[in-house]
């Protein structure tokens, strides 16, 4: 199994949240596998928006990158590496940023609804 080929996350611009399709370019990670990874990493869980859609926070994408070190790098098994994360993540000098990111989910989720639907309103003046 090779390692996929990841962007170096300094190199990432930083935003409010990614989708899939961007991340699994950053990642090198196919999207019907980050979807199944949803589903065996307890600590992954991306943002649901709009229709369903998934939204992956900059602390979702550092997972990633630690998801795809540990088992292309390090050879962990699925569970293995889920365990592994159950005892350290977020590791403990990001505890204090995950806290603030968590409260702010709603407000952020309420601010990129409101800008999709402003974006449909600027589309229909456009047309």
């Amino acid at each position: 199994m090779s390692t996929p080929r990841t962007i170096p996350l300094s190199e990432i611009p930083r935003k409010i949240y990614y989708s899939i399709s961007e991340v699994s370019e950053y990642t090198g990670v196919e999207p019907y596998v980050l979807r199944y990874w949803e589903t065996k990493f307890t600590k992954l869980t991306p943002t649901r928006v709009g229709g369903n859609q998934r939204k992956y926070t900059r602390q979702d994408l550092e997972l990633l990158y630690t998801i795809v070190r540990l088992l292309y790098e390090e050879g962990y098994t699925l569970e293995g590496a889920e365990r592994k994360l159950r005892k350290g993540w977020p590791p403990a000098k990001r505890a204090g940023a995950s806290a603030v990111v968590g409260a702010d989910l709603n407000v952020r989720r309420e601010l990129v609804t409101i800008r999709e639907q402003l974006e449909q309103v600027l589309s229909l003046l456009d047309a």
